[in-house]
């Protein structure tokens, strides 16, 4: 798994109904192996997502700005190990990803050390505060021979910090491609270009990004500008996969 840690990468993200991912993971199984982790072939994902006053980082997001970043809070439930993270979005599409661990009592609390960690990547880190919890359920398949890494999350949920969290994207399963470098012909892509069955965004990459989608749906008076498209988009999506799936 360390060459493929890829935290200089290219993603490229899809959106298709849980139903899928039965015939998805046997197109995938003679290119890539599936990442097991004590025993687990899914691994709950714990996040934390940290703002400044005034939701500047969703406010560049909502806005589709070139470069743009995330400061998180990650736990991997499997094994409890816990990092802070600062994902940066950059011009031209390449994502970099840089972390640290942690070790808090309280998870909502920046040490000095973790402040000093994001200083010279956000202005006014002092200021960061907890804004929204999200979990979910991830597979991850890796193929060795093309150094790329393909994730799939299903069972998200989100809340604000201080309210309980609820179901996002019920029925819908968000799959990650990440690539050492732009590479269109990857078989998951390829299977998903082959099928009969895509619907508005369903099987075709999109930008969403499972932060801003949460906050659209927790917040309804945020304005989504450029997301909103992709945001009613995605409830259509909704109500595809439950009828697919009844």
């Amino acid at each position: 798994m360390d060459s493929v840690q890829l935290m200089r990468r290219f993603d490229t993200k899809y959106v298709v109904p849980d139903i899928w991912l039965p015939a998805l993971m046997e197109a995938m199984s003679a290119h890539a192996h599936v990442l097991s982790v004590s025993d687990e072939l899914e691994s709950r994902y714990s996040n934390l997502y940290f703002e400044l006053p005034g939701d500047p980082f969703l406010q560049d997001h909502l806005r589709g700005k070139a470069r743009r970043l995330k400061v998180r809070s990650r736990t991997y439930e499997s094994n409890g190990m816990s990092f802070l993270e600062i994902k940066e979005r950059q011009p031209g599409g390449r994502t970099v990803k840089h972390r640290m661990t942690r070790d808090s009592e309280n998870p909502e609390m920046l040490s000095a050390v973790e402040l000093a960690f994001v200083a010279p990547h956000v202005r006014e880190e002092n200021a960061l505060e907890p804004r929204l919890y999200g979990s979910f359920l991830r597979t991850t398949l890796v193929d060795f021979n093309r150094k790329e890494r393909v994730t799939i999350d299903r069972n998200l949920e989100a809340g604000k910090v201080g309210f309980p969290q609820q179901t996002l994207l019920k029925g819908l399963a968000v799959i990650e491609v990440k690539q050492p470098r732009p590479d269109r012909y990857s078989p998951v892509q390829k299977w998903l270009r082959n099928l009969d069955r895509r619907k508005g965004l369903i099987g075709r990459s999109t930008r969403m990004s499972k932060y801003t989608m949460a906050r659209l749906d927790q917040d309804p008076d945020i304005a989504g500008r450029a997301y909103l498209a992709t945001y009613r988009q995605l409830q259509e999506a909704q109500s595809w996969a439950a009828h697919l799936q009844a």
